[in-house]
């Protein structure tokens, strides 16, 4: 920089007092790139790599919760190998125990936490694509866990989640199953007895579900990604749990996951999306009456399955978290607070990333990162030390 600089002034031969603020300039732009070097060579990685596991053959699903109550965040997994559904116990330290809830849960695909039977513990639920079911656990208090099945013939079980759903104070159950091409919900009556309610049978290839009040009318309404159909949609609840249909994207080449937060802090629902086949991570902003813009946060993620949403940087708007299967890719896109997106790779070599969550495991403030390689049969957590906002403030230096 500061040759350059020097260059230019011999060429055009300019004035004295000219010259004199170029060298001046020149030296400071040079000194701030030299500064922002070695503060980079300081700053090191902003994540940590810890496994949780290294052996949950087919890992497709990651989430974390405190399952035992003690303050501090546990870690839960689905195999699809291995037909488990794990919880691994953090001891506070961040040392993890793996305790099976199910070993013969078949072609495990899903998992999720959450209080089903009101009694102030969390228990889990679980979608199998190969036993086309999805079940839930319940737990004693003690972390004994008792097996419930909600649903035995929903074929091609792939994803769970869980929401009140008509409002009444108690938890219910969606699912997404691939085969059936089918968005569902069960409703719980108040005492864990489950009646299900088809939302859509032709949904083409339903991978992914979800639920938000994407509307702002105070009831939940239901999202979903189909990957045959190539649709991200949202189903809007009347209050009285009738769902109409409605179309974000249907041209998101093998939609694989989807998500919802206000992305830009305007006080609606947006709604974000993984496209397999696109190799796509998109955002579509809502303009407040359910009219949704798409925008591209990455076009080359390679083979984009997993999407989720959180201020990973603590400075007060939504980032983006993404999983890439084909890439072996963990990412992050870091908002600049107008909704301008800068990728940073957490993991190049995350053998078949395929699920991603974020989370304070450590407690210490922060949110760290989770991840599933089914290849690399991995359960992975990324620690944020205090240097991401370092990290990420020195490329706009250097520039």
């Amino acid at each position: 920089m500061h040759r350059s600089v020097i260059g230019q002034m011999k060429t055009h031969n300019w004035s004295h007092g000219v010259t004199a603020l170029t060298v001046f300039v020149g030296m400071l732009l040079t000194n701030t790139v030299l500064s922002a070097r070695i503060a980079l060579a300081k700053c090191g990685s902003p994540w940590r790599e810890h496994t949780i596991a290294g052996n949950f053959d087919g890992v497709y699903s990651v989430y974390a919760a405190d399952v035992d109550g003690d303050m501090d965040m546990d870690v839960l997994g689905a195999a699809f190998e291995t037909d488990d559904i794990a919880w691994w116990e953090n001891d506070g330290s961040e040392n993890f125990t793996q305790h099976t809830i199910a070993g013969n849960f078949d072609g495990a695909f899903s998992v999720y936490a959450t209080d089903v039977d009101g009694d102030a513990d969390l228990d889990v639920l679980g979608a199998a694509l190969g036993a086309h079911d999805i079940a839930w656990w319940e737990n004693d208090g003690s972390e004994n866990f008792t097996d419930h099945t909600i649903a035995e013939e929903f074929t091609g079980a792939f994803s769970v989640y869980a929401a009140d759903v008509d409002g009444d104070g108690d938890m219910d159950v969606l699912g997404a199953a691939l085969a059936a091409d089918d968005i569902t919900w069960w409703e719980n009556d108040g005492i864990e007895n489950f009646t299900g309610h088809t939302i859509s049978g032709r949904f083409d290839g339903a991978v992914s579900v979800k639920a938000a009040d994407v509307d702002g009318d105070g009831d939940m309404d239901v999202l979903g990604a189909a990957l045959d159909a190539d649709d991200i949609a949202w189903w809007e609840n009347d209050g009285r749990e009738n769902f109409s249909k409605h179309i974000i994207s249907g041209n998101f080449d093998r939609a694989h996951s989807v998500y919802a937060a206000d992305v830009d802090d305007d006080g609606d629902m947006d709604v974000l999306g993984a496209a397999a086949e696109a190799d796509d991570t998109t955002w579509w902003e809502n303009d407040g009456s359910e009219n949704f813009t798409g925008h591209p946060i990455s076009g080359e993620f390679d083979g984009a399955v997993g999407v989720f949403a959180d201020d990973l940087n603590g400075d007060g708007d939504v980032d983006v978290l993404g999983a890439g299967f084909e890439e072996d890719s963990v990412a992050w896109w870091e908002n600049n607070g107008r909704e301008n997106f800068a990728e940073h790779t957490i993991s190049s070599s995350f053998d078949g990333a395929f699920a991603i969550y974020a989370a304070d495991v450590d407690g210490d403030g922060d949110m760290d990162v989770l991840g599933a390689g089914f290849f690399a049969a991995d359960v992975t957590w990324w620690e944020q030390s205090e240097r991401l906002t370092c990290a990420s403030f020195i490329p706009i230096i250097a520039k």
